[in-house]
């Protein structure tokens, strides 16, 4: 019988072997829909890869730049993070270089990795010394949801799937918001998440510019700016936009598909949240006013430099994997019902409305100007978003005046711009 203690005993051994050869990696996401993307990936992941496990932490929207940078300013860092569009230019110095894994884990040249996506998305993944820091999640556009069915109730036509194919212009966009939020008697017309992106759309369609080309700050500078952003905050007075929502970051979600509004200012990102609420939910344009445009976004995946060489690869190689098409990534978009960030990509989704986000994003993503690109993919403007919608939603509260916001707002600009050491 000494033969079969040694046996279990030799495999225990084993056991205890392998379980401290075992990598462990913790990855930071934004939840819901997102999560719901990365643990099927994890899952099949996993099954090829059985030497690394996962641990998923939610971080809310609202708290992700705070947790970020207080992260980084304690070295308590995940692994792997996701991050928004806006954010990640702030946040590339802190993430691992992928080029090396590139060739190793993918079989392609960084060039052609590169080479493979849309313009928009692979300028944002590589730092001014090429080296590329991210890989792309999953890529956005900005675009109107409405309620179908309150729009017909309202006999309202809305485009390009409900019976009109031009945009709206911003006049006749506020008269539609009116005119359907009394047919169907509504406390609101419209939810809208309280970001700077938010705000930088309605700016630009509007003829106005937070940052321009040169990054130069021009709310004080531009005779209409003010005017603009009285008119934003008016829609709130005159309860046309849900006030909650911006002042105290109340989900547009909750609003929208609990039939308290009949539109939701969101984008592409929101198709699987609206599928689960089981309405009538159509895509829209945005209206047109002195430009016509959206804002591109989306997540991007980044490895942290935590000085653990084996985590490190470990990250780099999972990255890739879950965002590199034909492999991970489609089993991430297909259940989260997000697009793709790379050209000639065919993702078979099982849903008709993605054919129509589709079509609302790729129009929008036409028509939209490269400075709205260039702008954003600037660390200024990523560091200014957090000043820019605590003084907006304070106005909105009732703080402060606009005057004392745009101040403040200089004020803080020019912080940044001594603290960067330049407009970059």
């Amino acid at each position: 019988m000494k033969w079969v203690k040694w046996v279990l005993l030799l495999a225990m051994l084993l056991s205890i072997s392998v379980m401290a050869s075992k990598i462990k990696l913790v990855v930071w996401c934004g939840g819901g829909t997102e999560r719901e993307g990365l643990e099927a990936a994890i899952a099949e992941y996993k099954k090829q890869n059985p030497d690394v496990d996962f641990e998923l932490v939610d971080v809310p929207y609202a708290q992700y730049e705070q947790k970020v940078r207080l992260g980084i300013m304690s070295g308590d860092l995940p692994d792997l993070v996701t991050i928004t569009y806006p954010y990640a230019p702030g946040y590339m110095q802190y993430m691992i270089d992928l080029r090396p894994y590139i060739q190793k884990y993918l079989g392609i040249t960084p060039e052609k990795y590169l080479d493979a996506m849309y313009d928009v998305a692979a300028v944002r993944i590589v730092d001014t010394n090429g080296e590329i820091r991210y890989v792309p999640l999953h890529f956005t556009m900005q675009c109107l949801w409405v309620n179908a069915d309150y729009f017909k109730k309202a006999q309202v036509p809305f485009p390009p799937f409900g019976g009109r194919s031009d945009p709206w212009t911003w006049e006749e966009f506020v008269e539609v918001l009116r005119k359907v939020k009394q047919a169907n008697n509504l406390p609101y017309a419209m939810s809208m998440q309280r970001t700077a992106e938010r705000l930088f759309n309605y700016l630009g369609i509007r003829g106005v510019k937070i940052l321009d080309e040169n990054l130069d700050f021009t709310l004080d500078k531009d005779p209409r700016a003010k005017k603009v952003l009285e008119e934003f905050v008016n829609l709130f007075k005159e309860n046309l936009m849900v006030p909650a929502e911006w002042i105290a970051a109340q989900d547009p979600n909750m609003a929208f598909t609990g039939g308290l509004t009949a539109v939701l200012w969101a984008g592409s990102w929101s198709t699987l949240d609206l599928l689960k609420a089981e309405k009538n939910f159509v895509p829209a344009y945005l209206p047109k006013d002195v430009e016509w445009l959206s804002c591109e976004g989306g997540r991007f995946f980044g490895a942290f430099k935590t000085g653990k060489k084996d985590r490190e690869e470990a990250a780099a190689k999972f990255a890739l994997w879950v965002g590199w098409k034909n492999l991970g990534y489609d089993i991430y978009l297909k259940k989260t019902y997000h697009m793709s960030a790379y050209e000639e990509h065919e993702v078979d989704y099982d849903r008709e409305i993605m054919k129509q986000v589709q079509a609302v994003c790729g129009r929008l993503a036409e028509v939209t100007p490269n400075w709205v690109v260039t702008v954003r993919n600037s660390t200024i403007y990523s560091r200014l978003q957090t000043p820019i919608v605590n003084q907006i939603s304070a106005v909105i509260a009732g703080q402060i005046s606009l005057d004392e916001a745009i101040k403040n707002l200089r004020k803080e600009y020019d912080k940044l711009v001594a603290e960067l050491g330049g407009k970059k």
